[in-house]
């Protein structure tokens, strides 16, 4: 289990920078070899080392899994000159919804998904449990998945403090904003935010529940992803850095699965219901300093949420998704 910890090392430095590269941003410019791109080149390095080792001698990996992880790796050191490109020609780095960086988005989900198919395969003897591995690679994914959210998160509290003249923004930052709005929320409908979350968590709440077959691993990823951004909320508002919103009631999606112990229709409804209303009263009754959010938003939201468990189950499992015995 070793190899695959190393893994879970390396997603996690990825993690960190990422969470890290996401508050610096809302502060100050863009730089190619600030400390949140560091701490996230370790965890690329780590997995490159990883992967290097199973490509000159395969024992913890099917081929297919580690091709799945390089052509991640690939794809990413592709997506780095075409990044530095994109901001060389529209400057300011404080979108995380550029084309750019959701080559960095899928690269990741690849690598992490080749990484947690390698893991499935070589746990294959043993039922896949919450206090498994599972639960951080289901938890990877998720923040992969999460992460464009992030321009809103953080851009909900650092306009919050902008209209209230105590940003906490370099003046650089502040010089070039001529739209704080647009500019702080990335010029993205905020329409996108509740209904992208919705359809990503149940896409990945279902998936989980299909492969591994069990209805505590979505539950419990997402409580670990949770804790994790309230750990590093709480570190960067100490040292003076820019702070996000945290999806709590992401939580409720899995969790209605779970009650449920059904991939039905009805469980996605409730589960994207319960989302978008508790959500929306955190708002309403500024309880915390939300991303916009306008009511209308349920009815998409909520549609998405019954559609995706409700189109799973008209698709049989592919024989590609069996465990393989042999690589226990």
């Amino acid at each position: 289990m070793k190899y695959y910890r190393l893994w879970v090392l390396a997603f996690l430095l990825k993690f960190i920078g990422s969470a890290w590269d996401a508050s610096y941003h809302f502060k100050y410019l863009f730089e190619e070899y600030s400390i949140p791109h560091i701490v996230n080149t370790l965890g690329f390095v780590l997995g490159g080392y990883l992967l290097f080792k199973e490509w000159r001698r395969a024992q913890y990996m099917d081929q297919f899994s580690r091709n799945l992880i390089t052509i991640g790796y690939v794809l990413f050191l592709i997506g780095i000159p075409l990044d530095f490109t994109y901001h060389i020609a529209y400057g300011i780095d404080l979108t995380t919804w550029s084309p750019t960086h959701f080559i960095y988005y899928i690269a990741t989900g690849i690598m992490i998904f080749g990484v947690w198919r390698g893991y499935y395969l070589f746990t294959g003897d043993v039922k896949p449990d919450w206090k498994s591995m599972h639960t951080w690679f289901a938890m990877f994914l998720l923040e992969c998945l999460m992460f464009p959210n992030m321009q809103q998160e953080n851009g909900a509290i650092s306009y919050d403090q902008y209209i209230h003249g105590k940003s906490i923004a370099s003046q650089e930052i502040l010089e070039l904003i001529s739209d704080p709005a647009s500019q702080i929320f990335g010029g993205i409908p905020e329409w996108v935010y509740p209904i992208y979350s919705v359809l990503m968590v149940a896409l990945l709440t279902v998936l989980i529940i299909r492969i591994c077959r069990d209805f505590t691993i979505p539950v419990m990823a997402a409580v670990l992803y949770i804790f994790l951004r309230f750990v590093g909320k709480a570190i960067f508002a100490a040292v003076g850095y820019p702070t996000s919103y945290v999806p709590i009631t992401l939580l409720l999606i899995p969790l209605c699965f779970f009650l449920f112990k059904k991939m039905n229709w009805l469980a996605g409804l409730t589960g994207s219901l319960a989302y978008f209303l508790v959500l929306f009263a955190i708002h309403k009754f500024d309880i915390l300093i939300t991303p916009p959010l306008e009511l209308w938003e349920l009815v998409p939201a909520v549609i998405l949420g019954a559609l995706v468990p409700a189109i799973n189950a008209l698709y049989k499992p592919h024989p590609a998704l069996k465990k393989n015995k042999q690589l226990a």
